[in-house]
């Protein structure tokens, strides 16, 4: 299936600075050549949102809710805002996803975005169902977006703290090189 590959997912400033720059040379290092696999996660991301939309359309027809109202029957409530929450997190998932797999470790970045994004789906399912069935989901992708954060965090620490010879000799300065692998 062709559908995306016009579609262009490496940032621009990657493709000008790759060779001469210490992040993109490192990106190029462990992606040769291969789009980032955050463009897939965002891709199931946009294809998740799309489903919970369509359900949420299903479940207006289904109960006879015509689209300004957002009240209704019960089903339909619990469905609509399981869309919205979902909505509601989808810019900081993406921006978290991003930031970690660009500056901290792609792979990491990537199999935490794919849990968190299952994590999604098993919340919307359960919050259809009935109101507590959200519960463990939530917290579960609550947990997976706090990973996230770290692993920017860790990332952007690394990216921008400089190793001077004085402070790369410290068992401080070990360390980072050995985490960051530089």
């Amino acid at each position: 299936m062709t559908f995306f590959t016009d579609l262009d997912c490496e940032p621009r400033w990657y493709q000008l600075s790759s060779s001469n720059s210490l992040l993109g040379s490192k990106l190029h290092k462990a992606w040769p050549g291969a789009m980032l696999p955050d463009c897939y996660l965002l891709r199931m991301c946009v294809c998740f949102l799309a489903y919970f939309a369509l359900q949420v359309i299903y479940a207006r027809r289904k109960y006879k809710i015509s689209p300004p109202e957002t009240t209704g029957h019960p089903e339909f409530e619990r469905i609509f805002r399981a869309q919205v929450n979902c909505s509601e997190y989808f810019p900081i998932f993406v921006s978290l996803l991003w930031v970690a797999g660009i500056f901290f470790h792609q792979g990491a970045a990537a199999a935490a975005g794919l849990l968190y994004l299952c994590a999604r789906l098993q919340y919307f399912r359960g919050y259809a169902r009935a109101p507590h069935g959200r519960l463990g989901p939530l917290y579960a992708s609550a947990r997976l977006l706090w990973l996230l954060l770290g692993l920017a965090v860790a990332g952007l620490l690394g990216h921008f703290v400089s190793l001077s010879s004085a402070v790369a000799e410290t068992a401080l300065g070990r360390r980072l090189r050995l985490l960051f692998a530089w």
